[in-house]
C-alpha cells in the first residue's frame, strides 16, 4: 500500500512539473510582463481544451450516433488549441490571433449545431472578458476588436432563433443541461477573469507600495527628513540653509590604518560596520543628524537641520555614549579600540549637492575647527574649544587642557569633556 502511494504522489508531482513546464511554453526570452500574458494564455487554452474534450467524450459516450459530428469538430478544434503555444514562440502575438480565430469557429459552430435555445452563444461573453488579458494593454486594438466581435455575435445570436441542427432529435433535457452549463461556465469563467484582474492590480500595488517604503527609508537614511521633503517637492531647487549656531562632531577610530593593514576586506569591513552601526543607534537615540562618514571617522551635527536649542548638550552625551560603546565593544571582540573626538560650536551653511547620489553636507570654519580638535586631540579623549563648553555650562565636568596651536588657526583654548556634573 505504501508503495502504491508513493508511485501515485510521484506521479502527481510529475504532472505538476510536466503542466508547469508546459503553461511556460512559448516565454523564453521574453518580458516578464509578456511572459505573464503568455503563460496566462497557456492556461487559459489548455482549460478550454480540456473542457472541450469532456464535452466530447460525454457527447460521444452519450449517443455517439447521433452527436459524431460535434464530437469530431470539439476533438479537433481542443487538439489545434493545444498548438497556439508554440505559435507564440514565432511571435508573441500570433498565438493569441490564432486562438482567438479558433474560438470564434467554436462559439459559431456549436450554435449553429445546438441552436440559440441552448445558451451556448454565452461562451462569446466569457471569450470577451479575456481578451483584454490575451491581448494584453499594449495591444488595445486587437483587444477592442475581439471584444466587439465577440459582443456582436453574442447580441446577434442571441436575438434571433436558429434551431438545433436537421440531424439531432434528442429530449428537451438534453438542451437544458446544455444552457445551464453553458451559463454557468460563462460566469465561471468571467469572474476568474475579473478576480485575475484584481489579484495582479492588488499584486501591483503592494509591489509599488514597498517600493515606495524602500525609497522613503532610503532616501530618509541619505538625507534628513526636512531636506528630503524639500527635495521631493522641488528636484530642481538649490537646497542651501545658513545655521548661525550648531555643534559639530568629528569622530576617528584611533590606529585605523595598522588594523587595516592586518586585516582582511572582510573583516576590516565588518568591524567598520559593527562600530558605525552603534553608533547611528545612538545618533538616533539624541536625536542628532549623521552628516557623513569618512573612511574611519564619523562627522555628527546637532541643531540642524531644525533648530536645537541645547544642541551642544546632545552632541556633548552622544560623544560620551560612544566612548562608552567603544569600551564596550573593545571587550567583545578583545581587541583595542579607542577614539579620538573634536567638538566645536558655531555658524555653518548646509546644503544638498549632486543629482546622482544627491548628499546632505556641511560647510564653514566651525566644520574645519573641530575636524583640527578631533586631529590635534588625544586618544579616548573628548576634545571641546570654549564656545562649545560655554553652550554647555555646569552640567559637565571639564578638565583644562590649555592653550593649543592649531595649524593654520590662532592659538585656542581648549578642553576635555570629561562627564556628566
Amino acid at each position: 500500500m505504501g508503495i502504491a502511494n508513493t508511485s501515485i504522489t510521484g506521479l502527481l508531482k510529475q504532472g505538476i512539473i510536466g503542466l508547469a513546464k508546459w503553461v511556460q511554453t512559448g516565454t523564453t526570452a521574453l518580458s516578464k510582463r509578456q511572459k505573464q500574458r503568455i503563460v496566462l494564455t497557456n492556461v487559459m487554452v489548455t482549460v478550454t481544451a480540456t473542457m472541450s474534450y469532456l464535452h466530447a467524450i460525454f457527447f460521444a459516450l452519450y449517443d455517439f450516433g447521433q452527436l459524431y459530428i460535434p464530437v469530431v469538430f470539439l476533438f479537433i478544434i481542443a487538439t489545434a488549441m493545444l498548438a497556439t503555444p508554440y505559435l507564440n514562440m514565432k511571435n508573441p502575438y500570433l498565438g493569441s490571433i490564432y486562438n482567438l480565430t479558433l474560438w470564434l469557429i467554436f462559439g459559431c459552430m456549436i450554435v449553429k449545431t445546438f441552436g440559440t435555445d441552448s445558451n451556448v452563444q454565452f461562451y462569446f461573453l466569457a471569450g470577451a472578458a479575456s481578451a483584454i488579458l490575451i491581448m494584453g494593454v499594449y495591444q488595445n486594438l486587437l483587444s477592442v476588436c475581439s471584444i466587439i466581435t465577440q459582443i456582436c455575435l453574442f447580441i446577434y445570436f442571441d436575438s434571433v432563433s436558429i434551431p438545433p441542427a436537421d440531424y439531432l432529435s434528442m429530449p428537451a433535457w438534453f438542451f437544458t443541461v446544455l444552457n445551464v452549463t453553458a451559463i454557468i461556465l460563462s460566469m465561471v469563467f468571467i469572474y476568474c477573469m475579473i478576480y485575475y484582474a484584481f489579484y495582479q492590480t492588488h499584486i501591483a500595488e503592494d509591489a509599488l507600495e514597498r517600493e515606495y517604503e524602500y525609497s522613503e527609508n532610503l532616501l530618509a537614511n541619505m538625507l534628513p527628513t526636512a531636506i528630503a521633503a524639500k527635495l521631493k517637492r522641488n528636484p530642481d531647487k538649490t537646497i542651501a540653509d545658513n545655521h548661525t549656531e550648531v555643534t559639530i562632531l568629528f569622530a576617528d577610530i584611533v590606529s585605523f590604518t595598522k588594523r587595516a593593514e592586518n586585516q582582511s576586506p572582510e573583516e576590516l569591513v565588518s568591524f567598520l560596520n559593527s562600530v558605525f552601526t552603534k553608533f547611528d543607534t545612538l545618533v538616533r537615540k539624541h536625536k542628532l543628524e549623521k552628516i557623513k562618514t569618512l573612511g574611519d571617522a564619523v562627522m555628527v551635527a546637532g541643531g540642524m537641520p531644525d533648530k536645537q536649542d541645547d544642541h551642544a548638550k546632545r552632541i556633548a552625551l552622544f560623544a560620551l555614549d560612544i566612548m562608552e560603546a567603544t569600551k564596550d565593544f573593545t571587550k567583545e571582540i578583545s581587541e583595542h579600540v579607542e577614539l579620538r573626538i573634536g567638538i566645536h560650536t558655531g555658524p555653518v551653511v548646509a546644503g544638498v549637492i549632486g543629482t546622482q547620489k544627491p548628499s546632505y553636507d556641511v560647510w564653514g570654519d566651525t566644520v574645519n575647527m573641530a575636524a583640527h580638535l578631533e586631529s590635534f586631540g588625544t586618544c579616548g579623549k573628548i576634545h571641546i574649544s570654549s564656545a562649545t563648553k560655554a553652550q554647555l555650562g555646569d552640567y559637565f565636568e571639564y578638565q583644562e587642557r590649555g592653550v593649543v596651536e592649531i595649524k593654520g588657526k590662532r592659538t585656542l583654548e581648549t578642553w576635555y569633556l570629561i562627564g556628566k556634573r
